[in-house]
């Protein structure tokens, strides 16, 4: 979930990202988008998941037959994803700079991976290569935070514990932050290292809020066409029409425009 403005970051946070997400269900969510997109592409089994991190955002797939690819930028979360996923294809590459790999059934970036992305150039660059790797009756799968989330999540403070590490989040944004915000948190990881040692590993976040009109004229600039906007809810269920001030995230779904949707 990585590009390489924030690798670095995420080298060193990588050991501990499973455990800062633990309370994710992937699977959950995998079998919700996989519903909400059968009716825009022809199902097929080949994957690209775009940011892949430690690759929990793509092991459901796997887990049903995909063929998987995944790639990332950053070299640290790569082998996180090798060492539980051997038998997907692990790629570094930067997202905004992305090669065309093969062409996908289905192509996904989730874990809120764009808002890392600074301006809407490199936005449109991701996409856009998104959009190369794309097959001609598939279809691409994202989401994106809300402007909810950065007045919410993004401005409080909360703390974890997981199997003994201890994770702090500090948020940076504020309860009015306005559209098209950067919002920052930093995460403070407390790993044991040794009684009474800990470890401390302090990563910062910076994302960008990418309003909802914004997103759609830019997958269209993109070469793709926007076939559905879901609202994701707090529980991460999913609801028809996303609305920036009542969900955490919107879930994108885009076909190729050449290829349109799947009858």
């Amino acid at each position: 979930m990585t590009t390489d403005i924030s690798s670095s970051q995420y080298d060193a946070f990588a050991p501990f990202y499973d455990g800062f997400t633990a309370a994710s269900d992937y699977e959950v969510w995998t079998a919700r988008v996989l519903k909400v997109s059968e009716p825009h592409w022809v199902p097929g089994s080949a994957l690209l998941d775009v940011a892949c991190g430690t690759g929990n955002s793509f092991m459901p797939f796997l887990n049903r037959g995909f063929d998987v690819t995944g790639c990332d930028a950053s070299t640290a979360m790569l082998a996180e994803a090798a060492r539980k996923a051997p038998g997907a294809t692990l790629v570094q590459a930067d997202m905004r700079e992305l090669a065309m790999l093969d062409r996908f059934d289905l192509v996904t970036c989730f874990d809120d991976s764009l808002n890392y992305l600074h301006d809407e150039d490199e936005l449109l660059a991701a996409l856009r290569g998104i959009a190369a790797n794309l097959a001609h009756r598939g279809v691409a799968l994202f989401d994106l935070n809300t402007l909810r989330a950065y007045r919410t999540t993004f401005a409080r403070d909360r703390v974890h514990e997981r199997d003994g590490v201890v994770f702090a989040w500090r948020g940076g944004s504020a309860p009015d932050a306005e559209p098209r915000c950067i919002a920052a948190a930093e995460i403070e990881v407390f790993a044991p290292a040794g009684d009474p040692l800990y470890e401390r590993v302090t990563t910062r976040h910076e994302q960008r809020h990418f309003p909802i009109a914004d997103v759609a004229e830019l997958i269209a600039a993109a070469g793709l066409r926007c076939a559905a906007v879901h609202g994701v809810l707090d529980d991460g269920s999913l609801v028809e029409r996303a609305d920036e001030e009542r969900d955490l995230k919107s879930l994108f779904i885009a076909t190729n425009a050449k290829g349109g949707d799947a009858q």
